[in-house]
Protein backbone atom coordinates (compact mmCIF):
# COMPACT_ATOMS: atom_id res chain seq x y z
CA UNK A 1 0.00 0.00 0.00
CA UNK A 2 0.95 3.43 -0.77
CA UNK A 3 0.32 6.22 1.64
CA UNK A 4 -0.27 10.16 1.40
CA UNK A 5 0.13 12.91 3.94
CA UNK A 6 -2.14 15.91 3.44
CA UNK A 7 -1.37 19.52 5.16
CA UNK A 8 -0.59 19.32 8.60
CA UNK A 9 -2.98 16.85 10.09
CA UNK A 10 -1.85 13.04 8.63
CA UNK A 11 -4.58 11.65 6.80
CA UNK A 12 -4.15 8.65 5.27
CA UNK A 13 -4.71 7.66 1.86
CA UNK A 14 -4.13 4.74 0.94
CA UNK A 15 -3.27 3.23 -2.73
CA UNK A 16 -2.22 -0.20 -4.02
CA UNK A 17 1.06 0.15 -5.09
CA UNK A 18 0.61 -1.61 -8.71
CA UNK A 19 -2.15 1.15 -9.01
CA UNK A 20 -0.36 3.97 -8.77
CA UNK A 21 1.71 3.57 -12.09
CA UNK A 22 3.02 6.48 -13.93
CA UNK A 23 -0.26 7.21 -15.74
CA UNK A 24 -2.59 7.13 -12.85
CA UNK A 25 -0.47 8.81 -10.43
CA UNK A 26 -0.96 12.83 -11.45
CA UNK A 27 -4.95 12.02 -11.29
CA UNK A 28 -3.73 9.68 -7.49
CA UNK A 29 -1.56 13.31 -6.72
CA UNK A 30 -5.48 15.56 -7.03
CA UNK A 31 -7.17 13.06 -4.54
CA UNK A 32 -4.12 13.99 -1.90
CA UNK A 33 -4.94 17.29 -1.91
CA UNK A 34 -5.98 18.88 1.38
CA UNK A 35 -9.38 20.52 -0.68
CA UNK A 36 -10.72 17.04 -1.32
CA UNK A 37 -10.04 15.63 1.92
CA UNK A 38 -12.48 18.32 3.21
CA UNK A 39 -14.93 17.96 0.74
CA UNK A 40 -14.79 14.22 1.79
CA UNK A 41 -14.98 15.04 5.62
CA UNK A 42 -17.82 17.38 4.49
CA UNK A 43 -19.91 14.91 2.56
CA UNK A 44 -19.69 12.28 5.38
CA UNK A 45 -20.84 14.29 8.10
CA UNK A 46 -23.48 16.76 6.36
CA UNK A 47 -24.67 14.96 3.52
CA UNK A 48 -24.74 11.40 4.20
CA UNK A 49 -24.57 11.29 7.64
CA UNK A 50 -22.17 8.34 8.04
CA UNK A 51 -20.14 10.01 10.56
CA UNK A 52 -16.70 11.21 11.54
CA UNK A 53 -13.98 9.97 8.84
CA UNK A 54 -11.50 7.70 10.33
CA UNK A 55 -9.40 6.30 7.36
CA UNK A 56 -9.59 6.05 3.52
CA UNK A 57 -8.78 4.03 0.42
CA UNK A 58 -8.51 4.70 -3.01
CA UNK A 59 -8.29 2.01 -5.79
CA UNK A 60 -7.80 2.89 -9.56
CA UNK A 61 -10.44 1.39 -11.62
CA UNK A 62 -10.18 2.79 -15.24
CA UNK A 63 -7.81 5.34 -16.65
CA UNK A 64 -8.75 7.05 -20.25
CA UNK A 65 -5.84 9.85 -21.02
CA UNK A 66 -7.65 12.36 -20.21
CA UNK A 67 -9.66 10.95 -16.89
CA UNK A 68 -9.02 8.23 -14.41
CA UNK A 69 -11.69 6.78 -12.56
CA UNK A 70 -11.45 5.56 -8.28
CA UNK A 71 -13.44 3.70 -6.00
CA UNK A 72 -13.15 5.81 -2.46
CA UNK A 73 -13.95 3.83 0.55
CA UNK A 74 -14.16 6.09 3.61
CA UNK A 75 -14.56 4.33 7.16
CA UNK A 76 -16.34 5.81 9.51
CA UNK A 77 -18.00 5.16 13.06
CA UNK A 78 -20.88 3.79 10.88
CA UNK A 79 -18.65 1.16 9.19
CA UNK A 80 -17.16 1.44 5.48
CA UNK A 81 -19.02 3.47 2.72
CA UNK A 82 -18.19 3.88 -0.78
CA UNK A 83 -18.07 6.65 -3.45
CA UNK A 84 -16.66 6.68 -7.18
CA UNK A 85 -14.59 9.25 -7.88
CA UNK A 86 -13.48 10.95 -11.38
CA UNK A 87 -9.88 12.81 -11.79
CA UNK A 88 -10.13 15.07 -15.08
CA UNK A 89 -7.85 16.95 -16.90
CA UNK A 90 -9.94 19.57 -17.81
CA UNK A 91 -13.43 20.98 -16.57
CA UNK A 92 -16.00 18.28 -17.23
CA UNK A 93 -18.80 20.49 -14.62
CA UNK A 94 -20.45 20.06 -17.65
CA UNK A 95 -20.85 16.14 -16.97
CA UNK A 96 -22.07 16.87 -13.04
CA UNK A 97 -24.74 19.21 -15.04
CA UNK A 98 -25.61 16.44 -17.14
CA UNK A 99 -26.18 13.90 -14.82
CA UNK A 100 -28.34 16.07 -12.39
CA UNK A 101 -30.84 16.84 -15.30
CA UNK A 102 -31.45 13.06 -15.61
CA UNK A 103 -31.90 12.71 -12.11
CA UNK A 104 -34.57 15.32 -12.22
CA UNK A 105 -35.66 13.63 -15.71
CA UNK A 106 -36.51 10.81 -13.71
CA UNK A 107 -33.28 8.85 -13.41
CA UNK A 108 -33.34 8.82 -9.61
CA UNK A 109 -31.47 6.35 -7.08
CA UNK A 110 -35.06 4.85 -6.76
CA UNK A 111 -36.13 5.02 -10.24
CA UNK A 112 -35.97 1.13 -12.06
CA UNK A 113 -33.89 2.90 -14.77
CA UNK A 114 -31.27 5.56 -13.48
CA UNK A 115 -28.07 6.48 -13.11
CA UNK A 116 -25.31 7.20 -10.41
CA UNK A 117 -26.71 9.80 -8.06
CA UNK A 118 -23.92 12.78 -8.70
CA UNK A 119 -22.63 13.90 -5.19
CA UNK A 120 -20.60 16.81 -6.45
CA UNK A 121 -17.92 18.38 -8.20
CA UNK A 122 -15.20 19.84 -7.65
CA UNK A 123 -14.07 22.30 -9.81
CA UNK A 124 -10.30 24.00 -8.77
CA UNK A 125 -9.62 20.17 -8.53
CA UNK A 126 -11.79 18.74 -11.20
CA UNK A 127 -12.81 15.60 -9.33
CA UNK A 128 -16.76 13.95 -9.29
CA UNK A 129 -17.75 12.22 -6.66
CA UNK A 130 -20.72 9.81 -7.65
CA UNK A 131 -22.92 7.26 -5.92
CA UNK A 132 -21.55 3.75 -5.97
CA UNK A 133 -23.85 1.65 -7.59
CA UNK A 134 -23.69 -2.20 -6.13
CA UNK A 135 -23.86 -4.76 -8.11
CA UNK A 136 -22.80 -7.36 -11.35
CA UNK A 137 -22.20 -4.95 -14.55
CA UNK A 138 -23.97 -6.80 -17.59
CA UNK A 139 -20.80 -8.11 -18.89
CA UNK A 140 -20.33 -10.43 -15.56
CA UNK A 141 -23.55 -11.60 -16.17
CA UNK A 142 -22.98 -12.00 -20.02
CA UNK A 143 -19.59 -14.06 -19.17
CA UNK A 144 -20.33 -16.09 -16.22
CA UNK A 145 -24.19 -16.84 -16.09
CA UNK A 146 -26.00 -19.22 -18.02
CA UNK A 147 -28.55 -18.78 -21.05
CA UNK A 148 -31.50 -17.84 -18.75
CA UNK A 149 -29.33 -15.00 -16.89
CA UNK A 150 -27.89 -14.05 -20.61
CA UNK A 151 -31.76 -12.99 -21.52
CA UNK A 152 -32.74 -11.32 -18.49
CA UNK A 153 -29.45 -9.42 -18.41
CA UNK A 154 -30.42 -8.16 -22.43
CA UNK A 155 -34.25 -7.57 -21.75
CA UNK A 156 -32.83 -5.06 -18.89
CA UNK A 157 -30.71 -3.39 -21.00
CA UNK A 158 -32.63 -2.95 -24.06
CA UNK A 159 -35.44 -1.71 -21.54
CA UNK A 160 -32.99 0.89 -20.28
CA UNK A 161 -31.47 2.41 -23.30
CA UNK A 162 -35.08 2.57 -24.72
CA UNK A 163 -36.01 4.14 -21.80
CA UNK A 164 -33.30 6.50 -22.02
CA UNK A 165 -33.46 7.62 -25.28
CA UNK A 166 -37.45 8.45 -24.71
CA UNK A 167 -36.68 10.37 -21.37
CA UNK A 168 -33.94 11.95 -21.38
CA UNK A 169 -33.27 15.88 -22.21
CA UNK A 170 -31.03 17.00 -25.20
CA UNK A 171 -27.81 17.51 -23.65
CA UNK A 172 -24.42 18.31 -25.11
CA UNK A 173 -23.35 19.01 -28.54
CA UNK A 174 -25.11 17.79 -31.40
CA UNK A 175 -23.15 14.98 -32.79
CA UNK A 176 -21.99 16.07 -36.35
CA UNK A 177 -21.46 12.38 -38.72
CA UNK A 178 -19.73 13.96 -41.71
CA UNK A 179 -17.36 15.79 -39.16
CA UNK A 180 -16.37 12.46 -37.70
CA UNK A 181 -15.51 10.99 -41.03
CA UNK A 182 -11.90 12.56 -40.38
CA UNK A 183 -11.90 10.01 -37.27
CA UNK A 184 -13.06 6.90 -39.55
CA UNK A 185 -10.26 7.84 -41.68
CA UNK A 186 -7.90 7.53 -39.00
CA UNK A 187 -9.31 4.10 -38.12
CA UNK A 188 -8.85 2.43 -41.74
CA UNK A 189 -5.69 4.14 -42.25
CA UNK A 190 -4.08 2.45 -38.98
CA UNK A 191 -5.42 -1.10 -40.12
CA UNK A 192 -4.31 -0.82 -43.40
CA UNK A 193 -0.76 -0.37 -42.11
CA UNK A 194 -0.78 -3.70 -40.93
CA UNK A 195 -1.06 -4.66 -44.36
CA UNK A 196 -2.79 -7.65 -46.48
CA UNK A 197 -5.66 -9.07 -45.98
CA UNK A 198 -6.75 -6.04 -43.33
CA UNK A 199 -5.70 -3.46 -45.79
CA UNK A 200 -8.25 -4.21 -48.75
CA UNK A 201 -11.03 -5.10 -46.06
CA UNK A 202 -10.85 -2.20 -44.03
CA UNK A 203 -10.70 0.03 -47.48
CA UNK A 204 -13.81 -1.13 -48.51
CA UNK A 205 -15.53 -0.94 -45.47
CA UNK A 206 -14.73 2.50 -45.38
CA UNK A 207 -15.92 3.26 -49.08
CA UNK A 208 -18.92 1.65 -48.01
CA UNK A 209 -19.52 3.99 -44.93
CA UNK A 210 -18.78 6.53 -46.90
CA UNK A 211 -21.64 6.02 -49.05
CA UNK A 212 -23.83 4.74 -46.81
CA UNK A 213 -23.74 7.24 -44.31
CA UNK A 214 -27.38 8.59 -43.23
CA UNK A 215 -27.67 12.26 -43.19
CA UNK A 216 -28.55 14.64 -39.91
CA UNK A 217 -31.80 14.89 -41.16
CA UNK A 218 -32.41 11.03 -41.44
CA UNK A 219 -34.07 10.73 -37.90
CA UNK A 220 -34.53 13.27 -35.12
CA UNK A 221 -31.99 12.97 -32.77
CA UNK A 222 -32.27 12.10 -28.70
CA UNK A 223 -30.05 11.99 -25.98
CA UNK A 224 -27.16 9.77 -26.67
CA UNK A 225 -25.06 7.90 -23.95
CA UNK A 226 -21.94 7.71 -25.86
CA UNK A 227 -20.55 4.60 -24.41
CA UNK A 228 -23.70 2.46 -24.07
CA UNK A 229 -21.68 -1.52 -23.39
CA UNK A 230 -22.38 -4.13 -20.86
CA UNK A 231 -19.95 -2.82 -18.81
CA UNK A 232 -21.50 0.12 -17.86
CA UNK A 233 -24.74 -1.28 -17.17
CA UNK A 234 -25.00 -1.85 -13.42
CA UNK A 235 -27.98 -4.69 -12.16
CA UNK A 236 -28.46 -3.60 -8.94
CA UNK A 237 -31.14 -5.61 -7.40
CA UNK A 238 -34.43 -4.33 -9.25
CA UNK A 239 -32.63 -1.22 -10.62
CA UNK A 240 -30.81 -0.65 -13.61
CA UNK A 241 -28.36 1.67 -14.00
CA UNK A 242 -26.30 3.14 -16.35
CA UNK A 243 -22.71 4.80 -15.51
CA UNK A 244 -20.01 6.10 -17.28
CA UNK A 245 -21.80 9.56 -18.90
CA UNK A 246 -18.88 11.65 -20.20
CA UNK A 247 -19.47 11.06 -23.79
CA UNK A 248 -23.18 11.94 -23.56
CA UNK A 249 -24.27 14.05 -26.86
CA UNK A 250 -27.76 14.43 -28.98
CA UNK A 251 -27.38 11.70 -31.58
CA UNK A 252 -29.07 9.16 -33.41
CA UNK A 253 -30.61 6.36 -31.43
CA UNK A 254 -29.06 3.75 -33.74
CA UNK A 255 -25.66 4.51 -32.51
CA UNK A 256 -26.04 3.56 -28.74
CA UNK A 257 -27.76 0.19 -29.81
CA UNK A 258 -25.07 -0.59 -32.05
CA UNK A 259 -22.22 -0.05 -29.59
CA UNK A 260 -24.13 -2.42 -27.56
CA UNK A 261 -24.59 -4.62 -29.75
CA UNK A 262 -21.04 -4.70 -31.35
CA UNK A 263 -19.73 -4.84 -27.93
CA UNK A 264 -21.37 -7.67 -26.83
CA UNK A 265 -19.99 -9.46 -30.11
CA UNK A 266 -16.99 -8.55 -28.80
CA UNK A 267 -17.06 -10.13 -25.52
CA UNK A 268 -17.98 -13.19 -27.44
CA UNK A 269 -15.34 -13.56 -29.42
CA UNK A 270 -12.71 -12.19 -27.04
CA UNK A 271 -13.29 -14.69 -24.07
CA UNK A 272 -15.97 -17.51 -25.30
CA UNK A 273 -14.19 -17.84 -28.17
CA UNK A 274 -17.06 -17.28 -30.97
CA UNK A 275 -18.54 -13.79 -32.38
CA UNK A 276 -21.76 -15.12 -32.44
CA UNK A 277 -21.80 -17.39 -28.58
CA UNK A 278 -24.07 -14.60 -27.50
CA UNK A 279 -26.23 -14.08 -30.81
CA UNK A 280 -29.48 -14.77 -28.70
CA UNK A 281 -28.77 -12.00 -26.09
CA UNK A 282 -27.77 -9.33 -28.64
CA UNK A 283 -31.20 -10.47 -30.63
CA UNK A 284 -33.18 -9.92 -27.30
CA UNK A 285 -31.68 -6.78 -26.45
CA UNK A 286 -32.36 -5.52 -29.99
CA UNK A 287 -36.10 -6.76 -29.31
CA UNK A 288 -36.28 -5.26 -26.05
CA UNK A 289 -35.36 -2.11 -27.04
CA UNK A 290 -37.63 -1.63 -30.41
CA UNK A 291 -40.71 -3.10 -28.38
CA UNK A 292 -39.98 -0.13 -25.70
CA UNK A 293 -38.83 2.37 -27.81
CA UNK A 294 -39.76 3.97 -31.23
CA UNK A 295 -40.56 2.90 -34.37
CA UNK A 296 -37.54 4.19 -36.45
CA UNK A 297 -34.58 4.36 -33.77
CA UNK A 298 -33.34 1.52 -35.40
CA UNK A 299 -33.04 3.01 -39.24
CA UNK A 300 -29.80 3.58 -39.22
CA UNK A 301 -28.46 0.61 -37.44
CA UNK A 302 -26.69 -1.39 -39.81
CA UNK A 303 -24.68 1.74 -40.99
CA UNK A 304 -23.93 1.95 -36.89
CA UNK A 305 -23.03 -1.44 -36.56
CA UNK A 306 -20.47 -1.36 -39.27
CA UNK A 307 -18.87 1.25 -38.32
CA UNK A 308 -18.48 0.15 -34.57
CA UNK A 309 -16.65 -3.24 -36.27
CA UNK A 310 -14.34 -0.49 -38.02
CA UNK A 311 -13.85 0.80 -34.88
CA UNK A 312 -12.99 -2.56 -33.24
CA UNK A 313 -10.55 -3.67 -36.32
CA UNK A 314 -8.63 -0.23 -35.20
CA UNK A 315 -8.73 -1.55 -31.71
CA UNK A 316 -7.83 -5.39 -32.19
CA UNK A 317 -4.29 -3.68 -33.84
CA UNK A 318 -3.97 -0.45 -31.74
CA UNK A 319 -4.67 -1.00 -29.12
CA UNK A 320 -3.67 -4.70 -28.00
CA UNK A 321 0.01 -6.10 -27.17
CA UNK A 322 0.70 -8.07 -29.24
CA UNK A 323 -2.28 -7.15 -32.47
CA UNK A 324 -5.30 -9.58 -32.95
CA UNK A 325 -5.37 -9.24 -36.84
CA UNK A 326 -7.42 -12.53 -36.72
CA UNK A 327 -9.77 -10.75 -34.62
CA UNK A 328 -9.52 -7.49 -36.71
CA UNK A 329 -10.49 -9.46 -39.78
CA UNK A 330 -13.37 -11.00 -37.71
CA UNK A 331 -14.78 -7.40 -37.45
CA UNK A 332 -14.12 -6.02 -40.72
CA UNK A 333 -15.97 -9.18 -42.30
CA UNK A 334 -19.03 -8.81 -39.74
CA UNK A 335 -18.91 -4.73 -40.82
CA UNK A 336 -19.36 -5.53 -44.30
CA UNK A 337 -21.91 -8.17 -43.74
CA UNK A 338 -23.59 -6.03 -41.65
CA UNK A 339 -24.05 -3.47 -44.91
CA UNK A 340 -25.01 -5.84 -47.40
Amino acid sequence: MTDMSVGESWMKLEFTEAEVNERVAPFAAVLAQEEFHKEVDRLCVSERRWGTRREMRARALKWHGDRCTFEIAVRTESGWHHVIGKVYKTDRSDVFQAMEALRRAGFSEDAEFSIPQPLVYLSSLGVRLEEKVRGPSAKDLFLNGGPHEHIAAAERCGRWLARFHAASPRLGNVADLGAEFVRYRYWTDRVTDFGEPLASKSERLFEELNTAAPTLAAIEGCGGHGSYIPEHVILSGSRTAAIDLDEYDVGDPSRDVAWFVVSLQRLALRYLGSLHALDSAAQQFLSMYVASGREDAIVNFPFYRALECLHGAKRDIVGQTPPAPDRAEIMLDEGLRALC
